[in-house]
């Protein structure tokens, strides 16, 4: 018979912690890294510095200028403040669940295949030809600097939702996709620069949607 005493309830099971870091080492290493970049730019409390979204951000224009460094360095920060904590919960769900239900590789390779095909997509096959063409407000958005994961992980979140069982797959997805169009057009918080919260919004309007259809190729199992 087992003992269910107090004190064998609260005692340590190393075995299953070693097994949840053998079956997430991927959303692991994305929490982690992103509490030591809040940690070093002190975003886990407040509002991130400007000085620290031009060191780190990202603009449409790096692509062009072949800064892609920083397509990489931004997801890895955030606004900072509460902003901050909603992207590490996130990030830990939809990645977490992925790759607990799948496998690491897939995980990574939803996160980071639909950040940067998002970023891609936006900037070169959106922004650059408005641009060119003189567009003012595209001109703004290809110029404006950013930062945040959430590319990467509203591409997770598509995937996710394309395996709720039916029909709250299609409620779910109709409900996301409807509250991202309707978000596009909503004024910029306090603070926040219309052409930032434009190019995130679009950003999700690109990323939720390609998730989605990652989905219908990957199946629901995979190999750790």
């Amino acid at each position: 018979m087992s003992d269910l005493s107090p004190s064998n309830l609260y005692k340590p099971n190393p075995v299953r912690i070693g097994q949840i870091i053998r079956r997430i080492p991927f959303t692991l290493c994305m929490v982690i890294l992103l509490l030591l970049v809040a940690w070093w730019t002190q975003s886990y409390f407040q509002e991130l510095a400007r000085e620290w979204v031009n060191r780190l951000g990202f603009a449409p224009r790096d692509f062009w200028f072949l800064r892609w460094e920083r397509v990489i360095l931004s997801a890895f920060v955030t606004s900072g403040g509460s902003i901050f904590w909603f992207a590490l919960g996130i990030v830990a769900f939809t990645s977490g669940l992925i790759e607990w239900k799948t496998s690491s590789w897939k995980a990574a390779l939803i996160f980071w295949g639909i950040h940067l095909a998002t970023l891609v997509l936006e900037s070169l096959l959106f922004l650059l030809p408005l641009h060119q063409l003189g567009f003012p407000q595209a001109r703004a958005l290809f110029f404006s600097r950013d930062v945040g994961s959430s590319a990467g992980y509203m591409g997770s979140l598509g995937f996710v939702v394309r395996y709720l069982p039916k029909p709250w797959r299609w409620v779910a997805f109709a409900g996301i996709f409807v509250f991202l169009i309707i978000s596009i057009f909503l004024p910029a918080r306090t603070g926040e620069a219309q052409a930032v919260k434009l190019a995130a919004d679009l950003a999700h309007l690109i990323a939720f949607p390609l998730g989605w259809l990652v989905g219908l190729t990957f199946g629901h199992k995979g190999s750790h």
